[in-house]
């Protein structure tokens, strides 16, 4: 009975001390996982740091949490007569969406919040997205060899055709040569072509038929809407 109102008279006369200050750098990575090196005169009891002389290190979870997309990054540690941190948020964060807590300084273009106050609970918190971090680098690279590839053919086609075509030229009568020409750029009727180029209609079926025997040209359409193109 003695030994306990003893205790209890040192309790009163002796209150616990606050620690009296807490320095340093806290970096919050983009798991949620929140590294110490931070130098302060007590320990502040979370799993995964170590205090040893005057210093704390290590790693810890606890200090974070996600409710969807939004993190959450809370430090709650007590009474301190000087506060003097900085807080390095992830590099992928993308919004900052609430802070509230000690005096603080926010650095948007390093991603951090500098905490300095005195002779108060070190009490912060802040909500914040990161960007989206999947890698869509391969389904890019994708696209773009299909699309490529996809020029590469019609590029290769045309060629193969003109290619063709300048080969057998020289073999062609002018009026053919002018037949073939005018159907590289469009697709035309029979009839619209023949007015265009005046060329007598037996003369001009005659040519046809010699381009087709060549494979130069082909027939689309039925009746009066047949269509000739270069092949």
């Amino acid at each position: 009975m003695r030994l306990i109102v003893i205790l209890t008279v040192l309790l009163v006369l002796f209150p616990a001390v606050s620690a009296s200050y807490i320095y340093g750098d806290i970096y919050v990575s983009e798991d949620g996982m929140a590294s110490f090196r931070v130098e302060s005169d007590v320990d502040v009891g979370i799993e995964g740091l170590s205090f040893s002389e005057g210093n704390i290190n290590g790693r810890a979870s606890s200090l974070t949490s996600k409710q969807g997309d939004v993190w959450t990054f809370t430090l709650d540690f007590g009474e301190y007569e000087d506060i003097l941190l900085e807080i390095h948020l992830p590099k992928d964060l993308r919004a900052i969406q609430f802070m509230e807590g000690v005096d603080r300084i926010l650095d948007t273009e390093k991603k951090t919040v500098t905490l300095v106050d005195a002779n108060t609970n070190l009490d912060f918190s802040i909500k914040y997205k990161l960007r989206d971090s999947r890698d869509y680098g391969w389904i890019y690279f994708l696209i773009f060899v299909l699309v490529l590839g996809v020029v590469a053919y019609f590029l290769f086609k045309i060629y193969k055709k003109k290619f063709r075509i300048n080969a057998l030229m020289p073999v062609l009568n002018e009026n053919e040569e002018k037949i073939i020409k005018m159907l590289m750029e469009n697709p035309m009727r029979q009839k619209t072509l023949r007015e265009k180029l005046r060329i007598p209609k037996a003369s001009f079926t005659r040519y046809v038929i010699n381009l087709e025997k060549k494979r130069l040209i082909i027939k689309e359409g039925e009746g009066k809407n047949k269509v000739l193109r270069v092949k």
